[in-house]
Protein backbone atom coordinates (compact mmCIF):
# COMPACT_ATOMS: atom_id res chain seq x y z
CA UNK A 1 0.00 0.00 0.00
CA UNK A 2 1.16 3.52 -0.75
CA UNK A 3 1.16 6.62 0.95
CA UNK A 4 -1.80 8.41 -0.85
CA UNK A 5 -3.46 5.62 -0.11
CA UNK A 6 -3.59 6.20 3.68
CA UNK A 7 -3.46 9.70 3.09
CA UNK A 8 -6.78 9.95 0.47
CA UNK A 9 -8.94 7.04 2.41
CA UNK A 10 -8.18 9.81 5.71
CA UNK A 11 -9.31 12.94 3.98
CA UNK A 12 -12.35 14.69 5.61
CA UNK A 13 -13.09 16.78 2.50
CA UNK A 14 -12.48 16.22 -1.79
CA UNK A 15 -8.63 15.99 -1.72
CA UNK A 16 -6.03 15.17 -4.94
CA UNK A 17 -2.54 13.70 -5.18
CA UNK A 18 -0.87 13.61 -8.29
CA UNK A 19 -3.54 11.69 -10.70
CA UNK A 20 -5.25 10.36 -7.97
CA UNK A 21 -8.24 12.22 -5.97
CA UNK A 22 -10.94 10.90 -3.26
CA UNK A 23 -14.52 13.13 -3.37
CA UNK A 24 -16.80 12.52 -0.43
CA UNK A 25 -20.72 13.03 -0.46
CA UNK A 26 -21.79 13.60 3.26
CA UNK A 27 -25.37 13.35 2.00
CA UNK A 28 -25.16 9.42 1.32
CA UNK A 29 -21.82 8.82 3.62
CA UNK A 30 -20.35 7.43 -0.03
CA UNK A 31 -16.38 8.25 -1.01
CA UNK A 32 -15.22 8.13 -4.35
CA UNK A 33 -11.36 7.26 -5.48
CA UNK A 34 -10.53 8.40 -8.85
CA UNK A 35 -7.31 7.35 -10.82
CA UNK A 36 -6.72 9.16 -13.89
CA UNK A 37 -9.92 10.59 -13.42
CA UNK A 38 -11.74 6.84 -13.11
CA UNK A 39 -13.43 5.74 -10.36
CA UNK A 40 -12.10 2.63 -9.28
CA UNK A 41 -12.86 2.35 -5.63
CA UNK A 42 -16.60 3.45 -3.99
CA UNK A 43 -16.54 3.22 -0.40
CA UNK A 44 -19.97 2.83 1.51
CA UNK A 45 -18.89 4.07 5.04
CA UNK A 46 -22.17 3.41 6.57
CA UNK A 47 -22.64 -0.27 5.94
CA UNK A 48 -18.84 -0.75 5.68
CA UNK A 49 -18.48 -2.00 2.12
CA UNK A 50 -16.12 -0.72 -0.83
CA UNK A 51 -15.95 -1.73 -4.29
CA UNK A 52 -13.32 -1.84 -6.63
CA UNK A 53 -13.36 -1.19 -11.11
CA UNK A 54 -10.41 -1.39 -13.06
CA UNK A 55 -12.45 0.94 -15.37
CA UNK A 56 -11.07 -1.53 -18.16
CA UNK A 57 -7.84 -0.77 -17.70
CA UNK A 58 -6.80 -4.07 -15.74
CA UNK A 59 -4.23 -5.23 -17.90
CA UNK A 60 -1.99 -1.85 -16.64
CA UNK A 61 0.10 -2.39 -13.58
CA UNK A 62 -0.27 0.87 -12.12
CA UNK A 63 -4.18 0.32 -12.10
CA UNK A 64 -3.46 -3.50 -10.91
CA UNK A 65 -1.12 -1.66 -7.91
CA UNK A 66 -3.93 0.84 -6.57
CA UNK A 67 -6.48 -1.27 -6.27
CA UNK A 68 -4.79 -3.70 -4.53
CA UNK A 69 -3.26 -0.46 -2.33
CA UNK A 70 -7.78 0.29 -1.56
CA UNK A 71 -8.43 -3.53 -1.19
CA UNK A 72 -5.67 -3.74 1.89
CA UNK A 73 -6.24 -0.58 3.41
CA UNK A 74 -9.89 -0.79 3.54
CA UNK A 75 -9.85 -4.77 4.48
CA UNK A 76 -7.47 -3.80 6.94
CA UNK A 77 -10.20 -1.64 8.80
CA UNK A 78 -12.40 -3.92 8.54
CA UNK A 79 -14.64 -3.39 5.60
CA UNK A 80 -16.21 -6.14 2.94
CA UNK A 81 -15.69 -6.35 -1.06
CA UNK A 82 -18.56 -6.22 -2.42
CA UNK A 83 -17.68 -7.64 -5.54
CA UNK A 84 -14.50 -9.79 -4.57
CA UNK A 85 -12.37 -10.36 -7.65
CA UNK A 86 -8.49 -11.06 -8.34
CA UNK A 87 -6.65 -8.21 -9.23
CA UNK A 88 -3.62 -10.18 -10.30
CA UNK A 89 -3.21 -12.94 -12.45
CA UNK A 90 -1.80 -15.27 -9.84
CA UNK A 91 -4.88 -14.72 -7.42
CA UNK A 92 -7.05 -16.73 -10.02
CA UNK A 93 -5.13 -20.12 -9.12
CA UNK A 94 -4.94 -19.45 -5.40
CA UNK A 95 -8.71 -18.45 -5.48
CA UNK A 96 -9.87 -22.12 -5.55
Amino acid sequence: MRMYHRVLAKAKRNLSIGNHNVEIDSKCNFRFFFYHGHNVCTVDDINKTFELDDCGYGGSISTKHCLAGYREYFTSIGYKQINPQPIYNYEYNNKK
